[in-house]
């Protein structure tokens, strides 16, 4: 199943009832933040959403720069397929 840049399955790709659930991917791994994360009114869809002048992010699970997995965290890198990757769309 492909997603589009917002996480959304096309029409063509949707589950058909009696499928199991999926979990819909967002661009960005939902524990990445920066300072320009907190003023964001709408789910970030590009890096300069996220990354302010410094280009500082960090990870929120670990509060540090590197996420769980040891890796720096920042939009490029945070995204699905990373093993700690969580999607916007998970449940908490």
């Amino acid at each position: 199943m492909s997603l589009d840049a917002i996480g959304t399955v096309p029409p063509e790709d949707a589950p058909t009832a009696g499928s199991a659930a999926v979990i819909m991917q967002s661009p960005y791994c939902r524990e990445i933040r920066s300072k320009r994360y907190f003023f964001l009114r709408e789910m970030p869809t590009e890096d300069h959403h996220i990354k302010d002048g410094s280009n500082h992010c960090w990870c929120r699970v670990t509060m540090k720069v590197y996420g769980p997995d040891g890796e720096i965290a920042r939009p490029e890198d945070c995204v699905s397929g990373r093993d700690c990757y969580r999607s916007l769309f998970e449940p908490e």
